[in-house]
C-alpha cells in the first residue's frame, strides 16, 4: 500500500508541476525546472535530481518542490536499484598485499546508492519544512515501526482478509470490510492493523465512539506505536472531547513525535483557546552521528551557523556512542574536556549558540531561551525531533518525563494572552 501511494504522489506532482511549482520560482529557476522535466522525461532521474538539489538549496523551505524532488529519487530507486539487501560484497585484488577496504565500501555504497539518495530525500524534505506530515510517516514506518512490528510474521490467511478488506474499505463497502477485517483479526491475533482499520472503517462512518473502542484495543496491542494514539485522538477530537485528544496527543509526544501530531496539536490548543509555541528551525545539517550508517550526505552546500554544529561533532566523536548517548567508559574524559551533555545532539547546538552568541541570528533566539531555562534538552528531542535522534529521544523519555512534562505543559502550549 504505501509503494502505491507513492506512486500515486508522483504521477500528482508531475500533473502539477507546470503551475503549482514554477509559479513560485524566479525565471532562472523556472528555467531549471524544465530542464529537470526534460531529464524527468528522458527517465534521467539523477541528472534530474542533482538539478532539483540546486532549486532546494535555493527554496529550502518550498514543500511543492521537495514533492517533486522525492517523486523524482524514487523513480530512479525503482529504476537503478540492484535489490541485494544486507548483501556485502567483498572486492578483491589479484596482486598479494592490496588493501581493498576502501574500493569494497565504496562499491557497496554504489550498489545501494539509489535507495539512500530516496530515503535521503524524505528525510531531508521532512527536517527542511515544518509540519510535514507525509515525510514523517515514511520515515517511521521505514526506520521505527519494524523495531516493534513484524508483518512478515502474520499469518497467510489474516493477509488475506486484511487485504480483501483494505479493497471494500477504499470501495466504500463500509460493512464488508468490517467484517472482513474482524475475520483477519480472528485469524490471527497478533494483526493489530486489523484492529487499528476495523476502527477506523467505523471513524469513516462518523462512529467516533465504536471506532475509539477499537483504536484503544490497537493500542494495547501495540504500545509503542504511534497509529493507535494518533486515530484514537482522532476520533476523540470528532467526537468533540477536544479536552481527552489533547492529553493523549501530549502522551504521544513521548511515544514518536510525529508531525501530524504537532498539525493536531495546533488545532486542539487553538480550538481550546491556548496556543502552540514550538519553534521550528529549518535544518541545514544533517543529524550528529558518530558513525553516518544512514549516509545521510550532506545536503546543503551552504551550512551557515550549522557549520559550528558539524564542528562540535568532530570534537567529541571519541566520548559518545553510535546513539549519540555519552559513554560510560569516557565519562573521565569528557569531565577532564568539559563536556557535560548526555546527548550528542545538545552538545553540538550548545556549540553552536555559544560560537554564534554575537552573531544576532534570530532563528536560534529561541533556542538560546531554551537553553537560559533548562529545556534545551526536550526543545531539540521533542520539539525539534527527527528521525535520527531516537535513541537519543527515548532515553530522554526513559530517564526523565518530569523535565518533559514541563517542557509541554508551560512552554510547548502556553496561555494566550
Amino acid at each position: 500500500m504505501l509503494k502505491n501511494n507513492i506512486k500515486v504522489l508522483v504521477v500528482t506532482i508531475l500533473i502539477l508541476t507546470g503551475y503549482g511549482v514554477s509559479a513560485q520560482l524566479d525565471d532562472q529557476s523556472s528555467k531549471s525546472l524544465k530542464k529537470i522535466e526534460r531529464y524527468y522525461k528522458r527517465e534521467k532521474y539523477e541528472k534530474a535530481g542533482n538539478l532539483m538539489q540546486e532549486l532546494l538549496n535555493k527554496y529550502p523551505l518550498n514543500e511543492n518542490l521537495w514533492e517533486y524532488y522525492q517523486g523524482v529519487m524514487y523513480n530512479n530507486y525503482v529504476k537503478n536499484y540492484i535489490p541485494v539487501d544486507d548483501m556485502y560484497i567483498e572486492v578483491k585484488s589479484k596482486e598479494d598485499g592490496v588493501d581493498t577496504k576502501e574500493f569494497t565500501r565504496q562499491f557497496n555504497y554504489l550498489l545501494k546508492k539509489p535507495l539512500y539518495d530516496y530515503n535521503n530525500a524524505v528525510f531531508y524534505a521532512a527536517t527542511s519544512t515544518p509540519y510535514n506530515a507525509q515525510s514523517s510517516i515514511l520515515l517511521r514506518k521505514k526506520y521505527i515501526d519494524p523495531l516493534y512490528y513484524d508483518e512478515s510474521l502474520i499469518n497467510i490467511r489474516s493477509k488475506a482478509y486484511y487485504q480483501r478488506a483494505e479493497a471494500e474499505f477504499n470501495a466504500k463497502n463500509y460493512e464488508k470490510a468490517i467484517s472482513l477485517y474482524q475475520q483477519s483479526y480472528d485469524e490471527d491475533t497478533t494483526n493489530y492493523k486489523a484492529l487499528l482499520y476495523l476502527g477506523d472503517t467505523y471513524l469513516s462512518m462518523g462512529y467516533y465512539g465504536k471506532a475509539a473502542k477499537y483504536f484503544r484495543k490497537a493500542r494495547k496491542k501495540q504500545p509503542m506505536l504511534t497509529e493507535p494514539i494518533k486515530f484514537l485522538a482522532d476520533a476523540l477530537a470528532k467526537k468533540g472531547d477536544e479536552k481527552a485528544a489533547l492529553e493523549l496527543v501530549k502522551q504521544s509526544l513521548l511515544i514518536y513525535p510525529e508531525e501530524s501530531m504537532y498539525i493536531l496539536l495546533y488545532k486542539l490548543t487553538s480550538e481550546m483557546g491556548t496556543k502552540m509555541d514550538r519553534n521550528w528551525v529549518l535544518r541545514l545539517a544533517p543529524t550528529a552521528n558518530i558513525i553516518d550508517y544512514y549516509h545521510r550526505n550532506q545536503f546543503y552546500t551552504d551550512e551557515l551557523h550549522f557549520s559550528h554544529y558539524r564542528d562540535a561533532l568532530a570534537e567529541v566523536k571519541d566520548l559518545y556512542d553510535v546513539n549519540g548517548l555519552l559513554r560510560g567508559d569516557k565519562l573521565l574524559q569528557a569531565s577532564e574536556r568539559q563536556v557535560r551533555d548526555k546527548y550528542l545532539e545538545v552538545y553540538c547546538w550548545r556549540k553552536m549558540l555559544k560560537a554564534t552568541v554575537y552573531e544576532g541570528i534570530p532563528a536560534l533566539d529561541y533556542a538560546r531561551y531554551m537553553e537560559s531555562e533548562g529545556m534545551l534538552e526536550p526543545y531539540l528531542l521533542i520539539g525539534l525531533f527527527n528521525v535520527d535522534l531516537y535513541a537519543q529521544y527515548r532515553d530522554l523519555v526513559k530517564t526523565n518525563e518530569v523535565v518533559i512534562d514541563k517542557y509541554i505543559n508551560n512552554y510547548l502550549i502556553i496561555e494566550t494572552l
